[in-house]
């Protein structure tokens, strides 16, 4: 198994939108998620797509892709962002059928080292219900 775990590109952040509107109303309830206040999914790509287009040091969410042999697996995201100083990291194995196998603890480690390196942050906190 090869995994990679990096920063996303604009062109990937469909499995964001895809993993939220694909999701069963008991796993977003999980994740605190009010599924009736999802944005339509042109709407999400939109925003995201100006949102990639914003220098990282004004960005309000800043994403990680995880693949596993060349296949998106899961993200990570991080909003609450004040650049060079904090953030709050969010964790999802979008694929149900590798969740539970421990790609996740790795996939943390890795998305960690981006975040603190990208976004020059001195701390950084994991959201409740990560996973």
């Amino acid at each position: 198994m090869n995994l990679t775990v990096r920063e996303m590109t604009f062109d990937e952040c469909g499995i964001v939108v895809g993993y939220f509107h694909g999701s069963t109303a008991e796993h977003l309830e999980m994740l605190g998620v009010d599924p009736t206040r999802l944005p339509p999914r042109a709407v999400w790509h939109e925003r995201l797509k100006a949102e990639f287009a914003r220098p990282i040091e004004e960005r309000q969410v800043f994403y990680v892709i995880w693949l596993l042999d060349g296949e998106a697996v899961g993200f990570s995201s991080c909003d609450k962002i004040v650049f060079g100083e904090r953030a709050h990291m969010h964790l999802h194995v979008a694929v149900p059928s590798r969740r539970r196998q421990g790609i996740g603890a790795e996939c943390v480690r890795r998305s960690v080292d981006i975040y603190f390196d990208r976004l020059k942050l001195k701390t950084l906190f994991c959201e409740p219900n990560a996973f």
